[in-house]
């Protein structure tokens, strides 16, 4: 049952345009193997702290930052912990929602609310990961309930004669929110996407 779930996620047919007469055709592909995908020139910030916690905090700074709002970690985890205590497990989403989705004001005076996007388990967008990446959007993959950037994806992809578009997941490469601690990668056929706990990330709509 592990391996039909995980072969559910890795394998992802994206149909574009298909009738019922396509449908009763043999579908051809042409592959494009070892396609990457790779975050550029982002700075990530890693925890003051190794504890869960600060490193959830720590992705948030990240990626706010990356969207022209400074709130640092040290904001966060006092909002979510109510003092810079160290925690060895991430927030639950409803109570990490309830914090972030709100409307605030900036040092510059700006307005700005803040919405989190979180997809439980493993990502089955594969459209969406790769379109975050190509656009410099870091995300936090929590992978055994630990916090990790979620930096590139090693792809094969098989383009159909009708458009059609599947997506054969190789690697994850992720950066660890920890300081002084690398992180391997999520290979395809070592590990598990059960063990994937979901992707979050967080948008910023000017007011």
């Amino acid at each position: 049952m592990r391996r039909i779930s995980q072969l559910a996620w890795f394998i992802l047919l994206v149909a574009i345009s298909l009738n019922a007469g396509d449908k009763k055709k043999q579908q051809q592909y042409y592959l494009k193997p070892g396609q990457t995908a790779d975050l550029h020139e982002i700075k990530v910030t890693t925890a003051r702290q190794n504890c869960a916690n600060w490193g959830l905090a720590a992705g948030l700074e990240t990626m706010l930052a990356q969207q022209k709002v400074a709130l640092d970690q040290s904001f966060w985890v006092m909002r979510l912990n109510y003092g810079e205590t160290c925690v060895e497990h991430v927030p639950t989403m409803e109570l990490l929602a309830k914090v972030i989705d709100q409307e605030f004001v900036l040092d510059d005076g700006r307005h700005v609310r803040l919405e989190l996007h979180f997809v439980p388990g493993a990502p089955t967008n594969i459209d969406g990961v790769l379109a975050g990446i190509k656009n410099n959007q870091p995300s936090l993959l929590l992978w055994h309930g630990h916090p990790y950037y979620l930096t590139g994806v090693t792809y094969d992809e098989h383009i159909g004669s009708n458009g059609s578009r599947l997506f054969e997941v190789k690697e994850l490469r992720l950066a660890d929110t920890f300081t002084g601690q690398p992180a391997s990668p999520f290979q395809t056929g070592r590990d598990s996407a059960d063990e994937i706990d979901g992707i979050l990330n967080v948008t910023v709509v000017q007011r």
